[in-house]
């Protein structure tokens, strides 16, 4: 039987909720080398696994799965290279549950350092997070786009609690980025409508790539974060959230209002 395949962006979607740190406990191991010349790359070097098995002979195999529950970010979680291939290998101690509970603490610890980094963030963050949207033109819209209550529209976009949350968490520094936004429009006009239809291309990317709700809002904030420069930290996840959270609030991002009868 074929070996069922990682969609990209459900990988984009584990390594972000993962904080870049192998989710093994006690390990957390930082899972990317940064670059020490300027012409390189910083590389990733941590591995995504299977919780349940992508092909029939591989561990943990669940026959009841679908190829897209296999693949999707609920069913990978990502180590460094050796926990990598022990969970494949000591299988009586890796069960199912015990790489479910492990992911599930590890993004929870990852979210927490967030939220506690969110009070950091400065000018400077801000800038490094808004600055993938380069210097050519992205296509504008000047129309207002009245906003509606945060709840609804979160119902609106099927989001969970886990991205309530972190919607709530970043708002806590909508002032900041509005203050940022105002002040580099100063310098380079109309940067806040180039701002929103940047990210709106990665969400429309994301759609086309079959995600919605939580996984989608994941996936811009983990494309945010790849082109914010190659050290990542708490406070530049949480500058990311804070950013995406904005957009959202101003219902420059995700659907905003109810298809027509």
């Amino acid at each position: 039987m074929a070996r069922d395949p990682v969609p990209k962006a459900q990988e984009k979607i584990v390594i972000q909720r993962s904080g870049d740190r192998c989710a093994y406990p006690s390990c957390g191991i930082a899972l990317s080398i940064d670059a020490r010349a300027a012409e390189d790359l910083h590389k990733a070097v941590g591995k995504v696994a299977h919780i349940r098995a992508a092909s029939a002979k591989g561990p943990r195999y669940d026959v009841t799965m679908t190829s897209g529950q296999r693949g999707s970010a609920d069913n990978l979680i990502y180590l460094c290279g050796p926990h990598h291939d022990v969970i494949d290998t000591q299988l009586n101690y890796h069960t199912v549950e015990f790489l479910q509970d492990i992911k599930k603490k590890h993004e929870r610890t990852v979210a927490r350092a967030m939220s506690h980094a969110m009070g950091q963030v400065g000018f400077e963050d801000l800038e490094l997070v808004c600055q993938f949207i380069g210097t050519g033109d992205e296509p504008t819209s000047d129309e207002i786009v009245i906003p509606i209550g945060i709840k609804q529209k979160i119902e609106l976009n099927s989001l969970g609690q886990i991205s309530e949350d972190r919607i709530r968490i970043g708002l806590a520094k909508s002032h900041e980025v509005d203050a940022f936004v105002a002040a580099i429009e100063k310098m380079r006009p109309n940067f806040g409508n180039r701002l929103a239809a940047r990210f709106k291309r990665e969400y429309y990317g994301g759609f086309a790539q079959g995600l919605q709700g939580d996984d989608l809002f994941e996936f811009i904030c983990s494309v945010a974060l790849d082109n914010a420069g190659p050290v990542e930290s708490d406070k530049l996840r949480a500058a990311t959230l804070a950013t995406v959270a904005y957009l959202f609030q101003l219902c420059e991002l995700f659907e905003h209002e109810h298809p027509a009868a």
